[in-house]
């Protein structure tokens, strides 16, 4: 049976039990009813009131404080109300996100998408917190403006407290002045304000300053028959150990990977529990145009010239020397297998306003393979940066590019690079090899030293 019956049950039966009394006449006086809610009425505390309230030319300063931000705040937002209305009116929005979602407005764990049921105690603790602030707002400046207070208490939802409410003298308030009054209403607010400061100074000071990074690679998910998915790995592992290295953090998993030559390679997790991945080379990305745009994601390279390769760095031997080579794909779905033969290096667009156009009859807007450059072996596109580095504007490059089923040789002088410090080669590239990325091991981490830095 789903929790949230059980707890339409629970309400309904304490409801008929509270009416129930509440017809022949059992409730205590203190003790009043509004629907399933329950009010619990009492008259102590007056005296903590009016201790608090002593200092009262501080808390007038305060309220009239509260007050004029309370009416800033009103204008502002029936403006912003005003304008989202008519934005909507005029563009009216053809797909809604799960945040516009009318559940997800209501702050009810297990309901709104946004608030699992397991954290509705301490949802349910942060609600009363703001209540009896804002209350105690109403109740103090009732003291400071000698405005009588009748009672004060909490609302229940059954037994859980939803709330909590200050009730001011009705004669008394009649008799107050307007700014007496327009004061205390203001400072439940201006105290939520506070109450609400407070909480972002915790959260962005101590509690954020108290908070690491955990030790091991953090596994934000694992792909759809990767080698990590065969091997049970997924959604919230850590990875602290590969082989006989231990895994500080994400860095250190990518380094030990490609460093590590076997195919096979023991894995324990945070949990205690260890594993065998069985590398292979997955196509991750794959180009809708070029050499290699008959490949598609989710393929797996099994060998490049007839060479197994199983991992990143196996295939980068594989190809290190290889202009042109035959790769031998296998569907993981079908279980097909294909070859497919291409150029092994920077995949690129010539664009039509740059050094490369303006100094080579090289086609522009379409794509071609960067082999070599500056003398250096390409064998993907983060090569270019790298064979630029020791160059400056207005020196020349040579180039070496598969150009419609030939190689070609040409030689560019280089524009300035509005980025950097170093000469300019106006092409567009398609990061990976040949426009081709790889995973052997096939997760995506969950950056958490990034996102706790931001």
């Amino acid at each position: 049976m789903d929790a949230w019956l059980w707890i339409l049950a629970a309400v309904l039966i304490v409801w008929a039990g509270v009416a129930t009394l509440d017809r022949n006449g059992r409730l205590p006086e203190y003790v009043g009813t509004m629907g399933p809610l329950l009010t619990v009425h009492t008259k102590r505390g007056r005296a903590l009131l009016n201790r608090i309230a002593a200092p009262k030319r501080a808390w007038r300063a305060w309220g009239n404080l509260g007050l004029g931000a309370a009416l800033a705040v009103g204008v502002a937002m029936f403006a912003f109300l005003v304008v989202s209305a008519l934005s909507i009116v005029q563009h009216p929005p053809t797909a809604t996100s799960p945040v516009s979602q009318p559940r997800n407005v209501l702050v009810i764990p297990g309901v709104n998408d946004f608030l699992p049921l397991d954290v509705a105690p301490e949802i349910v603790l942060g609600l009363l917190i703001g209540m009896v602030v804002h209350e105690g707002g109403h109740g103090i400046l009732c003291r400071v403006e000698d405005i009588d207070v009748a009672s004060m208490g909490v609302v229940l939802l059954t037994i859980v407290p939803m709330g909590a409410f200050v009730e001011p003298d009705e004669e008394s308030q009649r008799e107050a002045a307007r700014g007496s009054k327009a004061r205390m209403f203001a400072a439940g607010v201006t105290n939520n304000f506070v109450l609400t400061a407070l909480a972002f100074l915790l959260l962005f000071g101590p509690v954020a300053g108290s908070i690491s990074v955990a030790s091991g690679a953090a596994v934000g998910g694992a792909f759809a028959a990767s080698p990590a998915s065969q091997a049970g790995i997924g959604q919230g592992d850590r990875i602290v150990s590969v082989g006989n290295h231990s895994i500080a953090n994400n860095s250190a998993f990518e380094e030990t990977l490609a460093n590590t030559a076997t195919r096979r390679v023991p894995v324990e997790l945070a949990s205690g529990e260890t594993t065998s991945v069985n590398r292979s080379l997955m196509v991750r990305a794959a180009p809708t145009d070029g050499p290699f745009a008959s490949v598609s994601r989710n393929t797996t390279v099994t060998a490049v010239n007839g060479t197994p390769v199983y991992t990143r760095a196996g295939f980068a031997d594989a190809v290190a020397n290889r202009s042109l080579a035959a790769l031998t794909l296998t569907n993981g779905t079908s279980g097909a297998t294909t070859t497919v033969t291409g150029p092994i290096g920077a995949l690129v667009v010539v664009q039509p306003d740059g050094p490369t156009a303006a100094s080579t009859d090289l086609p522009t807007g379409e794509p071609l393979v960067i082999t070599r450059l500056d003398g250096r072996r390409v064998t993907a596109y983060e090569d270019v940066s790298d064979a630029l580095s020791d160059t400056e504007p207005g020196g020349t490059v040579s180039l070496t590019a598969y150009v419609n089923g030939t190689f070609v040789d040409r030689t560019v002088t280089l524009g300035t690079n509005p980025n950097a410090d170093v000469g300019f080669l106006g092409v567009l590239g398609t990061y990976g090899t040949s426009g081709l990325s790889f995973t052997d091991f096939g997760v995506h981490l969950y950056e958490a030293q990034s996102y706790l830095a931001t």
